[in-house]
């Protein structure tokens, strides 16, 4: 187990790893989530205190739990790199990041939009907003910090170290409700044995969560498969990946079973959601939304916006790198050509002149 833990740390090992979880993470993204939200948002009772305004929950407690979850992987991440002085670890610091720094936002603009019908404002400067606005600091800062040195690995080191200080409010922003009096509710899901959501409300709640992990995963195994290559540039497996479709590094595994797998899944969940029936009588009352239907789409559609826009950056820029890395070597190969034909035409010459 510990020696293949440590062939991580080479990057055409790490590289392959992600293309053996990508299928599953995108799998679990496109099925777990839309069937939680769309579970949640039409199939799921009104709450009896928070009417059907607390709907925003399919959005803003997935993000709001796993950006937790995200900083401390990166902060795990940095320490692995400090520690044992891996590359690839400071390499996923820099990957994590801006995908937290997205969640986070998220979870701040969701919980701004339904504090508003619910605590008569959008923001206070309590325990728990003012901790999450932190993190979404701290991973602007890992960011900042990383592109502001020349040298990669010494800019990887320092955003590192910033990461692990950081993880710090991490627990103060899980218990800041309990050690302070603040406006936010305790944990949607406090207790596994008996939580204190009804089921029909808990299970699309689980599968947004889950769907929204598939997510995170998906953007931060694009965005470290890109700085990988970015990274090891001029090495010779990137250039036989970007010059080679059939390299076994460009070969995605297991594509099949994880799309029946998954499908199977969601066919199953997609068969219980159904036996709930639909919450609402009309389309219009769907998008009223008793009232609050503004608060409920504005979350969902910047969420849902701010998200896509990071998924499709991530794709882009796969293929913007794996295309400039293939240009530079392109490049690299003429002016080694032409060089060896300067030098061959010169050595021509000198036969010739004797």
């Amino acid at each position: 187990m510990w020696k293949w833990f440590n062939q991580l740390a080479k990057p055409e090992r790490t590289y392959l790893l992600c293309n053996q979880l990508f299928p599953w993470f995108v799998g679990i993204l496109l099925v777990a989530l839309p069937l939680g939200v769309v579970w949640g948002l039409v199939f799921s009772p009104t709450d009896y205190q928070q009417f059907d305004v607390y709907r925003i929950i399919y959005i803003h407690v997935p993000t709001a739990t796993l950006s937790l979850s995200a900083y401390m992987a990166m902060a795990v991440a940095g320490f692995v790199g400090l520690v044992w002085q891996w590359r690839t670890a400071l390499i996923t610091v820099v990957a994590i990041a801006p995908v937290g720094a997205v969640i986070t936002f998220v979870s701040l603009f969701t919980g701004a939009v339904w504090g508003k019908p619910t605590w008569g404002t959008y923001w206070i400067w309590d325990a728990r907003l003012t901790s999450q606005l932190i993190q979404l600091f701290l991973y602007i800062g890992v960011m900042a910090l990383y592109v502001s040195f020349e040298d990669k690995l010494q800019g990887g080191k320092a955003a590192a170290v910033l990461a692990i200080i950081g993880a710090i409010n991490v627990p103060i922003i899980k218990y800041s409700v309990e050690w302070w009096n603040t406006l936010h509710q305790p944990a949607s899901i406090s207790k596994i044995d008996k939580p204190d959501m009804p089921p029909e409300m808990l299970i699309p709640l689980l599968l947004s969560m889950l769907g929204m992990l598939g997510f995170i995963a998906t953007c931060v195994v694009l965005r470290l498969k890109n700085e990988l290559i970015k990274a090891d540039a001029h090495r010779p497996w990137v250039a036989e990946l970007v010059g080679n479709k059939n390299h076994k590094l460009n070969v995605i595994p297991n594509k099949m079973l994880a799309i029946s797998l998954v499908g199977l899944f969601g066919s199953v969940g997609a068969y219980f959601m159904l036996q709930q029936g639909v919450k609402f009588e009309s389309v219009g009352n769907f998008l009223d939304m008793g009232g609050r239907g503004f608060f409920v789409w504005l979350s969902f559609g910047i969420g849902v916006l701010a998200m896509a826009t990071l998924l499709l950056h991530s794709i882009l820029m796969n293929r913007w790198v794996r295309q400039t890395v293939k240009s530079q070597h392109k490049r690299a190969q003429r002016i080694l050509d032409a060089r060896k034909k300067r030098q061959q035409q010169k050595e021509v010459m000198n036969e010739s002149s004797t």
